[in-house]
Parts: structure tokens; C-alpha cells; sequence
């Protein structure tokens, strides 16, 4: 710290707080559009149900080849957000639930 004075101290506290509250923010934002994603291919998954299990195998492959740096989308990552998608068909609760995620 290079300047020792009460006005200064509070300045860096007021910043560290603004810092601290966008970070919070941030994560809040990114985890509920990953919820909302999630749901969004768990329906998709359900919509082609009919196409069989090698429908989710095949896309969780495609998945890899698109995007080889991102984890998440295994088989059975896929199932679960079929899962996920087929408890919540309206999407009502999962918009309000998004809407309120407190982890970051």
C-alpha cells in the first residue's frame, strides 16, 4: 500500500467491493446459462428420443469434435440433462430457478 490515509483506504475498499460484487455477478450470470443450456439439450435429447441410444452417443461425439477443449457433454452428462429436461417439461421452474442460483 502506497498511500496511508483514511480517504484512500476507503477508496481501495469501495474498489475491492465493486470487484468482489461484478465477479459474483459474472458467476451467477455463467451458471445460470449453463443451467439453462443444459435443459435446453436435455429437451432437444427428448424431442429425438425416438432416434435411439446411439442418438446421444453420436452427439456427444459430435460435441467432442466441435469443441475438443470443453468437458461436460459425455454420454452420460447428455442422459442427465434429459433427465433434468423431462422433470421440468414446462421450463417454468427452471427459468425461476436460474433466475435465483446463489453459488458462484
Amino acid at each position: 500500500m502506497l498511500i496511508n490515509n483514511n480517504e484512500y483506504l476507503n477508496i481501495i475498499e469501495s474498489v475491492k467491493s465493486e470487484i468482489k460484487n461484478a465477479q459474483y455477478k459474472a458467476a451467477v450470470s455463467v451458471n445460470k446459462e449453463l443451467v439453462l443450456l443444459y435443459y435446453n439439450i436435455g429437451k432437444i435429447i427428448n424431442e429425438h428420443k425416438t432416434w435411439g441410444s446411439k442418438f446421444i452417443e453420436n452427439l456427444s461425439a459430435d460435441i467432442h469434435l466441435s469443441f475438443p477443449d470443453t468437458k461436460g457433454y459425455s454420454v452420460r452428462n447428455l442422459k442427465y440433462m434429459a433427465k433434468f429436461a423431462a422433470e421440468y417439461p414446462d421450463g417454468e421452474f427452471v427459468q425461476t430457478l436460474s433466475a435465483q442460483i446463489p453459488w458462484s
